[in-house]
């Protein structure tokens, strides 16, 4: 059905990044069909391969949207403007970490059943699509919004879209075959919900832990956005980072309900919620960031409330992306104190009683308290190899006064 050629042809990936690719060339009718493969050059993973139902997935429009929207929100206009990577390098990176994942604990276990490949699809088509739902700046947005938007409800219907629009063999059969049963679970997986399904998981249970992991908090979505942001942040040292065995030397559990990680990694579990919580507090939720994500929501529910009405299915949804609400909002002067972070200063003293003034306050949980009680983790191997460590269950609080010059 397909000629191969081969010769190599320039294709420009990721933000600009030229490879040279062997392709097939494939009459327009019957392209889907064909064993096309995307390479993708990632500043954490290296190469990352996509097969031709994911680069389906990946050229579609809604995830394509995900270019313009800022991974750490105002963090790169505020506080370090090469901390600019997108919603979209996290998304292709969470996919690349659900598959090694999976491939660790595969190889670690003596678990016999097999995972039916609709299921492996459906976990790495869940981590690739977990963040498509964001609205512009991020979680910013959900704090614009008093909340009321969500981005992981919005992904759901993000996957039914897409799903829709399906060309691909192996897309369709996740949508048609079993009644939809594989974009059910998709959906289920970026919840991290089982009750979402309608049908068991006879004996495949433990996937549920690798996107959105509501049992103990570790899962691919954390194992990327730390690994990316503190390669651009810059925050944190190797010590502080060094929680990638966690997630390669874990295995299924007997029954297959869940994912174990070893006594020797407990430490490193603790290791990677103190890496969260530092970040945290150094960059996410820096007062200088929060002083900029006040004046934004003050921005768009002042002149342009009615953009938090438009979800995914709606048609102006593809347009609203950072640059399309900064334009918006460009007019107004306080819009200048987003362009112009130097104007935002902190104040030596509280005193937030001038016209000018911007008080702030956080209060941020401590690692020890974000880091469930042991009994949410299960654990195998040589108890005696499990570490103690000291929980940190202070918050880090602060109130800050800004001017605004």
């Amino acid at each position: 059905m397909c000629r191969f050629f081969k010769f190599f042809k320039p294709i420009f990936l990721n933000q600009s990044i030229c490879r040279l690719l062997p392709f097939r060339l494939c009459h327009s009718t019957d392209w889907d069909y064909c064993n096309k493969l995307m390479l993708i050059e990632d500043e954490v993973h290296g190469v990352i391969e996509l097969p031709s139902h994911i680069q389906e997935i990946v050229e579609h429009p809604l995830f394509q949207r995900l270019k313009k929207i800022h991974q750490l929100g105002l963090v790169a206009w505020v506080i370090a403007p090469h901390a600019n990577q997108k919603r979209y390098d996290h998304c292709l990176g969470t996919y690349k970490s659900a598959q090694e994942h999976l491939r660790a604990i595969e190889r670690n276990s003596k678990y016999e059943t097999k995972l039916p490949d609709w299921c492996r699809k459906a976990v790495e088509i869940a981590a690739l699509l977990h963040d498509i739902g964001h609205g512009p700046m991020s979680h910013a947005w959900e704090k614009a919004s008093h909340n009321k938007f969500n981005h992981e409800e919005n992904a759901l219907d993000c996957v039914d879209r897409i799903f829709n629009d399906a060309r691909h063999p192996e897309l369709v059969a996740l949508r048609d075959e079993g009644s939809g049963r594989g974009v059910r679970l998709i959906k289920a997986l970026i919840l991290g919900d089982t009750e979402y399904l309608n049908f068991p998981m006879m004996g495949h249970a433990y996937i549920f832990d690798i996107v959105h992991n509501n049992r103990c908090g570790l899962d691919v979505d954390k194992w990327d956005y730390l690994r990316r942001d503190n390669k651009r942040l810059k925050i944190l040292g190797p010590e502080e980072m060094d929680f990638d065995n966690i997630f390669l030397k874990s295995r299924i559990s007997q029954d297959g309900q869940r994912i174990e990680y070893r006594y020797d990694d407990y430490h490193r579990i603790y290791t990677l919620f103190a890496a969260r919580a530092r970040l945290h507090v150094e960059a996410y939720q820096h007062p200088k960031n929060a002083a900029a994500e006040k004046i934004f929501v003050d921005l768009v529910q002042r002149l342009a409330p009615q953009m938090f009405d438009l979800r995914s299915k709606d048609a102006g949804w593809l347009n609203l992306d950072d640059d399309h609400i900064l334009e918006m909002v460009k007019n107004d002067p306080m819009a200048a104190y987003i362009r112009e972070p130097q104007r935002v200063v902190e104040l030596p003293s509280l005193d937030c009683l001038g016209a000018n003034a911007l008080p702030v306050s956080r209060i941020i949980e401590g690692p020890g308290s974000t880091m469930k009680p042991d009994k949410a983790f299960a654990l195998y191997g040589d108890k005696r190899k499990k570490r103690k460590i000291n929980r940190c269950l202070s918050a880090t609080t602060f109130n800050k006064c800004f001017t605004l010059e």
